[in-house]
């Protein structure tokens, strides 16, 4: 089972537009669950991906609290260690946690030792891929590593 949840870029888009960044992707790599934080009411639009609303990031690890986290984040002085994605290998069943412009989950929600926490590697390094962009980027390597 592989999740994907998201935190809403709300101030610099509205779910109203930014839900079709995510449903595009997440339907042509054949991933029908869809999680954003927090509740914004939006209606997906897209037939094929299934978008649940969660209030927190709590409520959604409550509900699957078995499910490997995988926190996809740029590096930055105060994480915790990353791993490049491309020498990352994926876990069968997890779920894939982005945060926003504005929230980092893996400084709260990050379990040392259990979780694990990867980075998209440019050429810049600057972390400034905004988060349905860098999904679409996981989504490929996992693809291509599961081709191999």
């Amino acid at each position: 089972m592989v999740k994907f949840l998201g935190h809403w870029e709300l101030g610099y888009h509205a779910p109203v537009t930014e839900q079709f960044y995510w449903a595009y992707p997440l339907r042509d790599f054949g991933h029908a669950d869809w999680n954003m934080i927090p509740v914004s009411g939006v209606k997906n639009k897209e037939q094929g991906v299934n978008l649940t609303e969660w209030d927190d990031y709590e409520s959604f690890f409550k509900e699957f609290p078995d499910l490997k986290r995988v926190f996809v984040e740029p590096r930055t002085l105060n994480m915790p260690p990353t791993t490049w994605l491309h020498e990352y290998t994926h876990p069968e069943d997890c779920v894939y946690i982005t945060g926003s412009a504005h929230y980092n989950p893996v400084m709260v929600h990050y379990r040392e030792g259990i979780d694990d926490i990867i980075t998209v590697k440019t050429d810049g390094d600057a972390g400034v891929l905004w988060a349905d962009q860098v999904t679409c980027i996981v989504m490929y390597d996992r693809q291509c590593k599961q081709w191999q």
